[in-house]
């Protein structure tokens, strides 16, 4: 049985990751409702929408308990950046990781999203190894597995570099988020996640594309993908390849797409679960622990 998450951005509104003003307008309770109804498993949290939620009076505990109510039993976080950094800049990452673990006790979270470093900075490999598993061993405190995603614009941009990383921390509960978009757009191959150990996966992700980068990569990232089936990724082999890694975890549904983000939430919800669900032979029924 294969589990789906509505990761935030796929519900989220009319907002991107990368916008000034990023909080959706959605309410995280219908967010909750609409992924329930279309069929999904999990549900995927954006920080700055819990804190601006809570802000305005939200209690994690109510909200806890609309997801066992809605049948939702899988909770991703996003996200931790700058875990390897100094400085201002990593007190503030620090102070993040904190909301992070506060957000993961009590939303009882599977895993928190990682970034890998950016800019070209030219961090030492075996430091980001030693400061992932600094990281790794902090989550483990939380019944947490930290999913580092690779990023082909990122400082580990393709699956070797950033499997070497974690490899090198060695932490049981740390590994990748791989999402064959971030695969395909790397140059690799959706055949090439097969040869990744699975304990070292610990999160996939879903989406489709045209075969063309439109425009620059990280405007094709937050504007272009596709619904899954509506684009020219090879869908099957991406799961058939985690499959034969040894890859049974849940997938997360991530449509960052201009047309996606003015759909109605139902909406959104709907036909993103029906299209990924469609990818395991089309049978919504069967996807998730209902």
């Amino acid at each position: 049985m294969v589990s789906l998450i509505a990761t935030c951005w796929t519900i989220a509104g009319d907002v991107r990751p990368d916008w000034p003003d990023n909080i959706s307008r959605w309410r995280l309770e219908d967010r909750i409702e609409a992924a329930a109804r279309a069929g999904y498993a999990g549900v995927g949290f954006w920080l700055g929408d819990l804190m601006h939620w809570r802000e305005n009076g939200g209690d994690y505990t109510a909200l806890r308990a609309q997801l066992s109510d809605a049948g939702l039993h899988i909770v991703e976080l996003e996200y931790l950046a700058d875990w390897f950094a100094k400085g201002e800049v990593r007190e503030r990452s620090d102070a993040t990781r904190a909301e992070l673990f506060r957000a993961a006790d009590a939303l009882g979270a599977r895993h928190v999203k990682v970034m890998p470093p950016f800019g070209g900075q030219g961090w030492d490999v075996g430091y980001l190894a030693e400061q992932f598993a600094a990281l790794c061993t902090d989550a483990a405190r939380h019944d947490l597995l930290m999913a580092l995603e690779m990023i082909p614009f990122s400082d580990l941009p393709d699956l070797h570099s950033a499997l070497d990383m974690v490899m090198r921390a060695a932490a049981p509960n740390g590994g990748l988020l791989i999402d064959i978009w971030h695969v395909v757009r790397s140059g690799g191959s959706v055949g090439d996640v097969a040869q990744v150990p699975a304990r070292y996966i610990k999160a996939a992700e879903l989406c489709d594309a045209d075969r063309a980068i439109h425009g620059p990569i990280t405007e094709d990232t937050m504007r272009h993908r596709r619904l899954c089936g509506e684009g020219a990724f090879d869908l099957g082999g991406f799961v058939a390849a985690l499959g034969q890694a040894g890859y049974d975890g849940p997938y997360g549904v991530e449509i960052l797409s201009d047309a996606v983000r003015t759909l109605p939430l139902a909406e959104a919800a709907s036909r993103s679960f029906d299209s990924t669900a469609a990818i395991f032979h089309g049978d919504a029924e069967s996807m998730g622990e209902r």
